[in-house]
């Protein structure tokens, strides 16, 4: 996992560090970036894609050395060309400056089980003469809400108040002044800093006097020290803590301890820091750490390709993790909300989360479905409680086409890994607010956000009806060529602009399909009946009158009927025979899929244009043929296939803003939604393509994808980012969804562990670029247990060249199907009869 590299620039990397008690950091080579806890308790100033390259406001130590300035960030004129070589690893930072006088080798974590981000910073004399060294620490203590980064910046710095105690400075301000209103404030930051060769001489709590002047590149005021006990109110508040000036002899290192923290407490926070403030301690700390994160990744490893790869892929495990607990926010490039997760995150992030065997996925799972409306819409915003759901940030309502239909996925795969189809009859309530008819009416505000029937009493019904409510809405919800309505986006956030007359055909595959899944689940359940509430049967009919049925559920009577299991199963059958028909006779034309109607009702793509988007759904949702999906393929990638940039572009350059699709065509082409290498359609489409055995088509998709992301040049210092621009430059990366997919891709697809409602069977379709010496292996939870899977390549053969001879478990041969695995797995690969 450790990865080590030489900089000679600022490339703008940055590293993720946190704990699961909520501390928050983002730290570059440089030491800039930020530390929170949420949106309103920054510690150190937020810190935006900008900032990675202006570090003035984030962590620094000043070195005097015989009376010049020397920074622990290297931005100084004087070590523009220090050597500086940057590791990272789980979960860690290491960063060793070396210049012609001195080295500095920091490591950086945050703690596991303390809201703390712990320093230790070795500051060695290689020259061959001694000189006078005087140590100031220098980090700017923000303490306070994102929201007064531009909003009462400086009247908030008047509610601080700042307290010298022994080895740190402590800011508590009276208020937290912000769009919640004033609150008293109970949240105390802090910057501590010791060493056990080196006396405290003084402090500098405040910024006016620190910089006196100067600025924070050229301090004016590192002469006005207080002592212990001081206070000061009013002011911005800095963590500068001098030490004695010394004599360093050479070969002589000197070690500082330094810590930043949030606390709610004042002596909690003061024994919290100085329990950090040492070697001991922190050695302990980094182990702890280290060992939960390597816990973690262990559940999920590859030996693929080569080790570089398998490495990468590491860290792509770790990614949904990050996503879990930095949501959409909360890193320099995702410089937006308020760190809270959307809709369909929620549900794609659970798909890693039940690879992992994670303990809370069923109560996780579980939970999501309260967030569904009797309409078939749904919540957009997650709460920070389980089952706590909200309508959007400032209460403005939308609805994603799309939203509908990544539950049943996510569904379907903890089924099929656990055998639990009976989830399906478990009852779970829904969400109400004052949004009705599809968002598109309001009512009065109800007072709880758990709906009731007309007897006041709140009504469950089984997950199966959730998921049949939102696939059956979200499938009738169409415009006028028949396809399922944009809406106000869907999975391309960028899409709009186009709500009257916009329809995502892309879309309308996933829904025809999903009724396809219901209706082969429905058929296995162990009951003859399915009970649902009655407006259900009106979602049945052929041509289904949404608005009613809107009508009758916004005054929801709770009454319930039942209907026959293969009745049922064979209507949602019958409707997606139907829909699918009309995909392939009016949207798949020129050996492509149309992706979209615009608000005039138009094809954006009439031309020599094609989307990645209509392409992928279809694959993945198994909609076309198989000559079809050849033909779509070599389309595909004859027209939106870029090697050097990392692979397929989201779409063709349209030459113009599609004022009548949506904003993403407004971005520059090659970036974000407008024709960037978008790592999460990629990565479905090559997941599509896998599907339909166009193997040699879907390695390349991912593996492109996956060397772009390790080539220098991207900028991507670890796993895959959000999307990869016209230059080939990785932007937005660790939190992106596309993680998740290709840990399934790679264990579902490429390994082929094929899980069907708690059933096992092996079909790998690895190539034979992916074996390592003749091997190639998966360590994965399965039945609730880590085994590894380890296919035996002694031919070289590659895919449809091989097929498996024999499978071992302690050396015992196996059949091709498992409920249970009592070892790890050996499959020997011979050339295929």
């Amino acid at each position: 996992m450790k990865k080590r590299s030489e900089l000679t620039k600022n490339d703008g990397y940055y590293f993720p560090m946190f704990n699961t008690k909520g501390m928050r950091s983002s730290i570059t080579p440089f030491f800039g970036g930020d530390v929170k806890l949420d949106y309103h308790h920054y510690a150190l100033e937020p810190t935006t894609e900008v900032d990675l390259y202006n570090n003035i406001f984030s962590r620094n130590v000043i070195f005097d050395i015989d009376g010049k300035l020397y920074f622990l960030n290297g931005q100084t004129a004087l070590q523009q060309h220090d050597h500086l070589v940057y590791e990272t690893d789980l979960l860690f930072q290491k960063v060793i400056r070396t210049s012609n006088r001195f080295s500095i080798e920091t490591r950086s974590y945050v703690a596991l089980n303390e809201n703390i981000e712990a320093h230790e910073i070795i500051f060695t004399n290689t020259s061959k003469k001694a000189f006078s060294l005087k140590v100031t620490t220098a980090i700017p203590i923000y303490a306070r809400s994102a929201d007064n980064l531009r909003d009462h910046r400086q009247v908030t710095s008047l509610l601080n108040r700042i307290e010298v105690v022994n080895q740190g400075i402590l800011v508590k301000p009276t208020l937290s002044f912000d769009e919640r209103g004033h609150v008293e404030n109970e949240t105390v930051y802090g910057v501590f800093a010791r060493s056990e060769q080196l006396a405290i001489a003084g402090y500098i709590p405040t910024l006016d006097d620190f910089i006196d002047g100067g600025s924070l590149h050229f301090p004016k005021g590192l002469t006005h020290t207080v002592q212990e006990g001081s206070h000061s109110e009013g002011y911005e508040a800095i963590g500068a803590i001098q030490f004695e000036k010394v004599l360093i002899n050479p070969g002589e290192s000197i070690k500082v301890y330094l810590n930043i923290g949030i606390h709610q407490d004042q002596k909690e926070a003061i024994k919290a820091h100085r329990s950090y403030l040492n070697a001991d301690q922190f050695q302990k700390g980094l182990e702890a750490s280290s060992a939960f994160f390597k816990n973690y990744t262990n559940g999920l490893k590859f030996a693929f390709a080569d080790e570089k790869t398998s490495n990468q892929l590491s860290w792509v495990v770790l990614q949904p993790m990050l996503r879990r607990y930095f949501g959409n926010s909360y890193l320099p490039h995702h410089d937006y909300g308020h760190g809270g997760r959307g809709w369909r995150d929620l549900w794609q992030d659970l798909l890693a989360l039940i690879m992992m065997n994670d303990s809370s996925v069923y109560d996780l799972l579980y939970n999501n479905f309260q967030g569904i409306r009797i309409d078939g819409s749904n919540a957009t915003i997650i709460g920070d409680q389980p089952g706590e759901f909200k309508a959007d940030r400032n209460m403005i309502t939308r609805v994603w086409s799309d939203h509908g239909a990544w539950p049943l996925l996510t569904t379907k795969m903890y089924m099929d890994e656990t055998g639990d189809l009976e989830f399906l009859l478990k009852k779970q309530n829904y969400f109400t607010d004052q949004f009705t008819h599809y968002t598109k009416q309001t009512r009065k505000k109800p007072e709880s956000t758990i709906l009731k029937d007309v007897r006041n009493e709140v009504y469950r019904g089984t997950i199966l009806e959730h998921l049949l409510l939102q696939n059956l809405v979200g499938h009738h919800n169409i415009g006028d060529h028949g396809f399922v309505k944009l809406e106000d986006a869907d999975w391309n956030d960028g899409m709009d602009m186009a709500h009257h007359q916009g329809e995502t055909i892309a879309f309308t595959h996933m829904y025809a399909n999903n009724l396809r899944v219901l209706a082969e689940l429905i058929r296995q359940l162990p009951t003859s009946n399915i009970v649902l509430f009655e407006e259900m049967l009106m979602l049945l009919e052929a041509h289904a009158d949404l608005e009613a049925f809107f009508d009758q559920v916004a005054d929801f009577k709770g009454d319930r009927i039942w209907i026959n299991q293969v009745e049922l199963a064979n209507k949602l059958d019958q409707l997606a025979k139907e829909r699918i028909s009309l995909l392939n006779k009016e949207a798949y034309f020129n050996d492509q899929y149309q992706s979209y109607f615009d608000d005039e009702g138009k094809n954006p793509d009439q031309g020599n244009t094609i989307n990645l988007t209509g392409q992928a759904i279809a694959l993945l949702s198994q909609t076309p043929l198989k000559k079809q999906a050849k033909r779509i393929a070599m389309k595909t990638k004859s027209m939106l296939f870029e090697k050097q940039v990392g692979g397929y572009h989201l779409n063709s350059d349209y030459h113009k803003v599609l004022t009548r699709m949506g904003r993403a065509y407004g971005f520059a082409y090659g970036h974000k939604e407008n024709g960037a290498v978008f790592s999460h359609m990629v990565i479905m489409y090559a997941y599509g393509l896998y599907q339909y055995n166009l193997v040699n088509l879907g390695r390349e998709a991912a593996i492109t994808l996956l060397l772009q992301a390790q080539n220098p040049k991207s900028k991507v210092w670890l796993g895959i980012p959000e999307y990869f621009t016209e230059k080939g430059i990785g932007m937005y990366p660790y939190l992106t969804g596309s993680a998740s997919w290709l840990l399934k891709l790679m264990r579902t697809e490429v390994f082929g562990l094929s899980m069907n409602l708690g059933t096992l069977t092996l079909n790998p379709k690895l190539r034979k670029y992916d074996f390592i010496d003749g091997k190639a292996s998966i360590t994965t939870y399965l039945f609730k247990q880590k085994r590894t899977i380890t296919y035996i390549n002694p031919n070289g053969l590659d895919y449809e060249k091989y097929q498996i001879d024999k499978i071992l478990i302690n050396d015992v041969e196996q059949r091709n199907s498992f409920n249970n695995l009592n070892g790890d797995v050996e499959v020997y690969l011979n050339e295929k009869l």
